[in-house]
């Protein structure tokens, strides 16, 4: 019961290696090497990764909620602003997880009224802030995007008009402390145009804004923006906060201040550690020549495996292997050895697992791929 126990699990867990899979499915000397690279490295994260969730947690500021080398706490307000404009971010998983990297925690330390909600797509139902503004006549939600009808927030005093634009709701007016709702997508460019073509109920039922803006860009230093008018998340909310807000300057100079001091400590924390210029380099070199021992591991020399204390075996299937496979098979029929001895005599077939010198647990991979 043990082995079959094993069997079973290991096979859970190849179902969600499909690196390992494709590579035992197809022949080495057929595959693309861009394609040994791409597994190569999948299977070189996914073993990082599992040795990051082993590591012991690395301490933690309470204040900031970074670590004491990166720790922000005293750039940090005593008491947290509190803006009339409700801020909601809506961040891309792949955003959400570059935590030291990101400038939306900053923004939560800095300002009381701040929300974040993670994922690919939103519509009213899974934004209830969202709903609450659009429903209440005061409400104004705002899409910080730079689309085809957005307005510059500059250009516009509290007596605007909107002209219509095609959202349904016509925003009255543009005025501080009318509870305004500013919606900013928190991901690289392409990730926010995905999310926001993703989200048409979205994108419908807010005003797009921009603003115009000469001061650099502050996070330049430490994460390359593609152009020189970008801004991250954080200062893109301090420049609308600018024009939104009674107060807009001040809020907007704590949240440059704090900025400001996180680029200082990661700079100085990077020349530390890299006092040597020739050390920089070095972990990404030990990374290549890991995925390199992978790569060569799983395509220049395919030979049986033993996986576990059990002795069982994975290896690639072969012909001979045909009539097991068929007899064990749930769609036999008078046609399918034939059709199985063709899959493996073409490379199509995956793996099989052997123990004693016997077959028992096989894969076989369709030629549409499926399993």
């Amino acid at each position: 019961m043990s082995k079959l126990n094993g069997v079973m699990l290991f096979c859970y867990h190849l179902l969600f290696l499909p690196a390992w899979v494709h590579a035992f499915s197809s022949r080495p000397e057929t595959m693309a090497d861009h394609l040994r690279i791409k597994i190569a490295n999948s299977i070189a994260k996914e073993e990082r990764r599992a040795k990051e969730r082993q590591a012991p947690t690395r301490e933690i500021c309470s204040g900031c909620n970074r670590p004491p080398v990166l720790c922000l706490c005293e750039a940090l307000p005593k008491t947290k602003l509190k803006p009339a404009t409700t801020i909601l971010i809506l961040q891309h998983p792949n955003e959400h997880r570059k935590k030291t990297f990101s400038t939306v925690p900053l923004l939560s330390l800095v300002l009381d009224n701040v929300y974040v909600k993670v994922g690919y797509r939103f519509d009213l139902a899974s934004l209830p802030l969202l709903k609450e503004f659009v429903d209440s006549p005061e409400g104004l939600p705002l899409l910080l995007f730079p689309s085809d009808r957005a307005i510059t927030l500059e250009d516009f005093s509290a007596d605007f008009v909107a002209d219509g634009g095609d959202s349904g709701m016509l925003p009255s007016e543009i005025d501080s402390g009318k509870g305004n709702l500013l919606i900013l997508l928190d991901g690289t460019w392409a990730e926010a145009k995905r999310m926001a073509l993703q989200s048409p109920e979205l994108v419908k039922v807010c005003q797009h804004v921009t603003f115009t803006s000469d001061k650099p860009c502050l996070y330049d230093a430490v994460r390359k923006e593609p152009e020189s008018h970008c801004y991250s998340t954080l200062e893109a909310c301090a420049r609308a906060l600018e024009i939104l807000e009674e107060d807009g300057n001040a809020q907007s100079g704590c949240l440059e201040k704090v900025l400001k001091y996180m680029v200082r400590t990661k700079l100085d924390m990077e020349a530390s550690r890299y006092d040597d210029p020739r050390q920089k380099g070095r972990k990404r070199d030990r990374r290549m020549r890991h995925r390199m021992r992978i790569e060569q591991a799983l395509f220049e020399k395919p030979e049986p495996r033993v996986i576990d204390e059990f002795g069982f075996i994975l290896r690639p299937l072969t012909v001979e292997d045909a009539p097991v496979v068929n007899s064990n098979w749930y769609h036999r029929s008078a046609k399918s050895l034939s059709t199985i001895e063709s899959r493996l005599a073409k490379g199509v077939a995956c793996f099989g697992i052997e123990c004693d010198g016997k077959l028992i647990a096989h894969i076989l991979r369709c030629e549409d791929g499926c399993l």
